[in-house]
C-alpha cells in the first residue's frame, strides 16, 4: 500500500486505466502500467448489468480478481459503499483492505443522487478514518460534474472538504477543460488530484495535466467501452451489410498469449 501512496506525484502523473476483468488486467500490466483500478461500470458491463447495478460483493469481487491477476498495486472502484450511512463507506473500505487492495473510493453518489454536504462530509471523514486504520490509500470523489446536477464551485467546495479532512487523493469525474483541472486543483491544496479522461479531449494530453500538477490519470469505463464499442460496430456491420470489417486495432492471438504471460 505504501508503494501505490507513492506513485502518486503531483507534476508525475500516475497512469492508472481501468481492467474490467483478469486478462484485460494482465495485459496492462505487462504493457508497463505500475497500477490499476477496477471499474464498477466495466465490471457491471461483464455480468450483463447496467452501471450502478452491481452489489458491494460484486464490487470487491471484481477488484480481487483483478488483483489476483497482477502483481501490481490495485485500487477498487466501489461506488457509494453499497449504503447510504457514514458506517456503510466505512465498512467497505474496510473489507477492501482485507481483499488485499492497496486503494479503494468513495463517492457522493447514491441511489437517489448526489448526497447533501454535511452527510457527504460525514461519510468521507468515516471512509478516511478507516483507510487510516488498515493503511489503504482513499480516494475521495464527487460525481456531482458527472451528473450534472453539481456546479463546479459546488464540486471544488466539497473537494476542499475532503483535503482538509484527510483522504489521500481526490477525484471529480466530469473536468473537460484546463479551467476545470485548474480550479479543482486549487481546490485541493496539496492533496494529489486524480482525473478522469474518459474521451476524446485534445487539452487532456498526459503531458498538459502534468504541467497542471495532476498526480494520477484513469479512464473508468473507457476502456470496456472501447472493447464493446468494437463488437458492436462490428457485427453491427455483419447483421446489416453482411461484411466483416475487423479494426485496424484487433490484436493477434500471438500478441494477446504474449501480453497474457
Amino acid at each position: 500500500m505504501s508503494l501505490f501512496r507513492d506513485l502518486h506525484v503531483p507534476g508525475t502523473p500516475l497512469l492508472m486505466p481501468n481492467p474490467w476483468d483478469a486478462g484485460s488486467a494482465r495485459i496492462l500490466e505487462n504493457l508497463g502500467f505500475k497500477a490499476l483500478a477496477s471499474t464498477s461500470a466495466g465490471a457491471a458491463f461483464a455480468q450483463a448489468k447496467q452501471d450502478g447495478d452491481l452489489t458491494l460483493d460484486e464490487m470487491i469481487d471484481a477488484a480481487r480478481e483483478v488483483a489476483a491477476a497482477v502483481s501490481v498495486p490495485v485500487s477498487a472502484d466501489l461506488e457509494n459503499g453499497g449504503g447510504d450511512r457514514p458506517e456503510d463507506a466505512a465498512t467497505a473500505i474496510r473489507r477492501a483492505a482485507a481483499a488485499g487492495l492497496a486503494g479503494a473510493s468513495t463517492e457522493d453518489l447514491g441511489s437517489d443522487g448526489i448526497y447533501p454536504f454535511d452527510l457527504t462530509l460525514e461519510r468521507v471523514e468515516a471512509a478516511i478514518d478507516a483507510a487510516r486504520s488498515t493503511g489503504i490509500v482513499l480516494t475521495a470523489r464527487s460525481e456531482g460534474l458527472l451528473t450534472g446536477t453539481l456546479s463546479l464551485s459546488e464540486v471544488c467546495e466539497r473537494i476542499t472538504a475532503f483535503a482538509r479532512a484527510g483522504a489521500d487523493v481526490v477525484f471529480a469525474p466530469g473536468l473537460k477543460t484546463t479551467e476545470d483541472v485548474q480550479a479543482v486543483m486549487d481546490a485541493a491544496g496539496t492533496t494529489p488530484v486524480s482525473v478522469l479522461v474518459g474521451a476524446n479531449a485534445p487539452e487532456m494530453t498526459v503531458e498538459h495535466l502534468a504541467s497542471l500538477g495532476v498526480a494520477r490519470i484513469s479512464v473508468g469505463s473507457g476502456l470496456a467501452r472501447v472493447a464493446y464499442g468494437g463488437i458492436v460496430a462490428m457485427m453491427r456491420t455483419a447483421l446489416v451489410e453482411g461484411r466483416f470489417d475487423y479494426p485496424d486495432t484487433t490484436a493477434s492471438f500471438d500478441e494477446i498469449a504474449r501480453l497474457l504471460k
